[in-house]
């Protein structure tokens, strides 16, 4: 999940929000999956979930215009947009946000706003709120090692931005993204929570 030095200074509603999902979890655990809007109700985990889940498997492709992450995780994507616009004013909350980003040196830097409050940051069950604004740093560390480092800015929740980083092996060339689909390997492995279980 990425190495946290210390819990970020939450707003009271957070920190509530937070203490449940760490009710009977040891210090390394998920956070609950009956409160996790992903295991719970089968939907899409944020990007920084997706980012910060050691398990999840993405892809990275570069264009001209834009950059796009390909997710395993029920054929997610991110665009980033790199022909230089920026934010539009009103933009709708989404799953994934409006990203925006340039290369500083050989550093991939992407600013990220428009995320709805539906997502948690990561799956120790950190809540956030509409206001959250991402600014990720992704770098090559070596020709087979990727940083991830991204700062929280979320003065509804958090009390001051926050960072976490991880460091990432690249797969092996060749290696083939297969599917997966969250709600048909919940219902396999019997994990999925109904709305009546979860009262």
């Amino acid at each position: 999940m990425g190495e946290l030095a210390e819990e970020p200074e939450m707003q009271p509603w957070a920190a509530e929000k937070y203490k449940a999902a760490r009710v009977g979890r040891g210090p390394n655990d998920f956070g609950r999956q009956d409160l996790d809007p992903t295991f719970a109700g089968c939907m899409p985990q944020g990007p920084t979930d997706l980012m910060l889940d050691q398990a999840r498997i993405f892809e990275l492709r570069q264009f001209p215009d834009e950059v796009l992450l390909l997710f395993d995780q029920d054929h997610l994507v991110r665009r980033i947009y790199m022909d230089g616009r920026g934010h539009p004013d009103g933009y709708l909350s989404t799953w994934m946000g409006h990203s925006i980003g340039k290369y500083e040196g050989d550093t991939l830097v992407v600013d990220t706003v428009g995320l709805n409050d539906k997502t948690r940051i990561d799956r120790a069950g950190h809540p956030h709120s509409d206001a959250l604004h991402l600014v990720e740093r992704i770098r090559r560390v070596n020709p087979k090692t990727l940083e991830y480092e991204v700062t929280f800015d979320d003065a509804k929740a958090y009390k001051k931005p926050w960072t976490r980083k991880i460091v990432q092996d690249l797969l092996p060339p060749g290696f083939q993204l297969l599917e997966g689909v969250l709600c048909e390997e919940l219902l396999q492995m019997g994990t999925h929570y109904s709305a009546k279980s979860n009262k």
